[in-house]
């Protein structure tokens, strides 16, 4: 199993990526396809300065799991600036 901890973004943004994008099938909670699943579970909040981020865990396994964790890797990649 490997787990990707990604911060300010929503469990339904990165389900609707699986869901599009690699034909997967679930809901907010956890979608799986053929050769992989992924758990998204909520985190608590982390404190940046006074504000507070949500935090997202994406628990991903199956035979397919090298492959779907670079497209997520890929897909929650945010620019700094």
């Amino acid at each position: 199993m490997t787990v990707l901890e990604v911060r300010n973004l929503k469990p339904a943004l990165i389900a609707s990526y699986l869901r599009e994008e690699l034909d997967g099938d679930g809901d907010d909670e956890g979608v799986a396809g053929e050769g992989w699943r992924v758990h998204l579970r909520v985190g608590e909040p982390a404190g940046v300065g006074r504000f507070r981020v949500p935090v997202l865990f994406l628990e991903i396994e199956g035979q397919r799991e090298a492959e779907v964790t670079a497209f997520l890797r890929r897909k929650t990649m945010r620019g700094g600036g």
